[in-house]
């Protein structure tokens, strides 16, 4: 048998491709062990694989103008309506992006790219694999993102997980099959700003300007959530508790924005996502530890509203918002208890409260008098209130502001828990208001403040996300197992 490679990575040895030369006896028993490791493989299922259940698609820019990448790794650029292969990109090569004409140009160092109508990819390039027979035909084939190797342990290993692996020979001569660290990262640069991200990127036209989107695997896009979200040095059980969350937030995204050309942004609106740049070893560990956990009420994934602090007390979702969730439940919140988002005060001229109003789209010009309705089932927040006053045309009005949340964001502030106390000239005209409050957020589901405290006092996890939403199993797997 001439010119027979072994695959040495990292004391990981395998068969793989090149030009195998082998009797046809020894080729099918090559085979028949590669099919049996195939269905050992199948067997082990998630237990060796841990691949989720898809990918997430952010919107990083959504009105750019011109915007630059570059890549540190295996990639290239994708025509998406065909999948042909435009090129392939050189490691720390930066190229500029932007639209002309209402389709995609690009320019790198040595060359312009384009136009393009649309969608362009950054994608992953991954290695390849085959094992042929004696007579040269491929018997065997499989990406590295398929390819799975054993080491001396008996321990499965993804071959696109190794960090530089090396072909050797009979005669014991080596060669690199992949450069670098094993990671691959494409950074995002605008301006002096720059920023790396796993996963690929995509560039679309959108009404005239570039759109930029950022697709990975949910876990990977977790690492870029979980430390965005929840400060890395808190206890190791909020963390988990913050990753389990995002997890069924992002996932329920997925699901309700099937079809359109992303599933999340990276911002407040959504939740914060700062991709690879981001990310700690504690809150890596945090999303490998709860892997595929998520939360389900009556066999299906909730969505696991969470805010930075109540204040001391959650709140019911339709108090909040609109609809009723059986398990965003309001209840007293002894462990969120903190000296940055408690008792803050703002104090509002009626100048200053007209601004706030319009800037909410609110039709007031003259402010006369404001008016508290209604409190939530907790008491605690302001569920509705009312402004009297004139309209920009100098007509009468009276504007009714439900439920807490708008009344939280028409005034600016930071939560619907507070107090108002209204501030009078000596004639009894009104001047301004004083507010008393705490919290910080809608005040729905988990508090990250009351999580911290929680997991201060000795509180797992589970036990955590089971007090914030109430009636919730946690199941693995994604929720998969519980809806069967």
């Amino acid at each position: 048998m001439s010119n027979t490679y072994l695959l040495v990575i990292k004391g990981i040895h395998f068969f793989a491709g090149g030009s195998i030369k082998m009797s046809t006896f020894f080729s099918r028993v090559i085979l028949c062990f590669a099919s049996l490791f195939m269905l050992w493989l199948t067997a082990a299922g998630a237990a060796y694989a841990a691949v989720g259940p898809g990918n997430v698609k952010v919107g990083l820019a959504i009105q750019a103008d011109t915007i630059g990448f570059k890549t540190s790794g295996a990639y290239h650029l994708v025509e998406q309506s065909t999948g042909k292969e435009i090129t392939r990109l050189e490691q720390g090569e930066q190229w500029q992006v932007r639209v002309e004409n209402g389709q995609i140009m690009l320019e790198g160092r040595k060359e312009r790219l384009g136009p393009f109508a649309g969608p362009v990819t950054v994608s992953e390039l991954d290695l390849s694999f085959n094992v042929l027979s004696g007579t040269g035909q491929a018997v065997e084939s499989s990406s590295s993102g398929h390819f799975f190797v054993l080491n001396g342990e008996g321990e499965l290993s993804p071959f696109n997980s190794i960090d530089n692996p090396y072909a050797a020979s009979s005669q014991k001569k080596t060669a690199l099959t992949a450069a670098g660290d094993g990671l691959n990262l494409v950074s995002l640069i605008s301006g002096a700003a720059s920023a790396r991200y796993r996963g690929s990127l995509e560039f679309r036209v959108e009404n005239g300007k570039l759109a930029v989107v950022n697709e990975l695997n949910i876990e990977d896009y977790l690492r870029g959530v979980v430390p965005a979200e929840i400060p890395p040095s808190w206890p190791k059980e909020a963390l988990k508790a913050q990753a389990v969350a995002a997890r069924n937030y992002a996932l329920q995204q997925v699901e309700v924005s099937r079809g359109s050309k992303y599933n999340l942004l990276d911002d407040q609106l959504s939740q914060v996502y700062r991709g690879y740049d981001a990310e700690t070893p504690a809150t890596n560990e945090a999303v490998e530890e709860t892997r595929g956990m998520v939360m389900t009420s009556q066999g299906r994934l909730i969505t696991a509203f969470f805010h930075a602090c109540s204040g001391g007390f959650t709140e019911n979702s339709e108090d909040v918002w609109l609809e009723q969730l059986p398990y965003i439940k309001g209840k007293a919140d002894p462990y969120d208890k903190n000296d940055k988002h408690y008792d803050w005060q703002v104090d509002y001229t009626v100048e200053q409260l007209v601004a706030k109003l319009q800037g909410s789209g609110y039709n007031l010009a003259v402010l006369e008098d404001i008016e508290e309705l209604a409190r939530t089932s907790s008491g605690a927040r302001i569920k509705s209130i009312a402004v009297s006053g004139q309209g920009t045309s100098g007509e009468p009005v009276r504007i009714v502001i439900s439920n807490a949340d708008k009344v939280r964001n028409a005034l600016g502030l930071k939560s619907s828990l507070f107090t108002l106390e209204k501030v009078y000239d000596q004639e009894g005209i009104l001047q301004g208001i004083k507010i008393c409050g705490s919290g910080n957020g809608h005040g729905l589901g988990m508090s990250q403040w009351g999580a911290r405290g929680m997991a201060a006092q000795g509180y797992n996890y589970q036990e955590i996300l089971k007090y914030y939403y109430t009636g919730v199993e946690i199941t693995g797997d994604y929720g998969r197992s519980a809806s069967r």
